[in-house]
């Protein structure tokens, strides 16, 4: 079955220091391939030189077609963690400044995108990209697969930023209140009131 949307490029952290954990997004981009969503390209990265490698590819006219990247990972406001490695927002914004154009940036991370709005929508404009999309709350992992393969299917089939965010949050409020998430362009910040998680 051919895909229909856009591909996802997805880079993965090291979710734990013990390597017999199998912990994955893997079988998420398995289910939007077979499922005809989505192409997508897939490569763990543990060092900020192998997350640098394979940006520079994902920016290669070859992968043009990949228009999501996608970045699983641990994460604190404002950075994301590679395993011992960190990278700053700041720091992957000159990495990727005005190459992003058109294309949608997910942080599939916990607390990335908590933060002044202003610094999101900077984010989004020096890179270029069409929108930053993530969230600003810790996440659970459960909940946040459960949740990605709806989200990765609205972002592979283009969708505009804001069309993207009110069905989300229209149909799947729940999830979108607990998670914090947060789609970000270059003139606006949607983000939902975050939802009380009970104890």
């Amino acid at each position: 079955m051919r895909a229909i949307g856009d591909g996802i490029f997805c880079l993965e952290g090291e979710w734990d220091a013990d390597l017999r954990n199998k912990m994955s997004v893997r079988p998420l981009l398995d289910l939007l391939h077979q499922l005809g969503i989505a192409e997508f390209i897939h490569r763990d990265v543990a060092t900020v030189d192998e997350f640098e490698y394979f940006v520079g590819k994902w920016q290669q006219k070859r992968y043009a077609a990949y228009n999501v990247l996608y970045l699983a990972m641990h994460g604190e406001a404002g950075s994301i963690s590679l395993g011992r490695d960190e990278v700053t927002l700041a720091e992957l914004q000159e990495r990727m400044r005005g190459a992003c154009r058109g294309k949608v940036i997910y942080f599939g991370t916990c607390l990335t995108l908590k933060g002044d709005v202003k610094r999101l929508q900077e984010f989004a404009r020096v890179t270029g990209a069409r929108a930053v999309v993530g969230y600003r709350r810790t996440v659970p992992w459960l909940e946040t697969a459960a949740f990605e393969v709806l989200l990765l299917e609205r972002l592979a089939t283009g969708l505009r930023s804001d069309a993207v965010f009110n069905r989300l949050v229209k149909e799947h409020g729940l999830f979108a209140k607990s998670l914090g998430l947060v789609v970000a362009t270059k003139s606006q910040v949607h983000r939902v009131p975050l939802r009380q998680v009970q104890a």
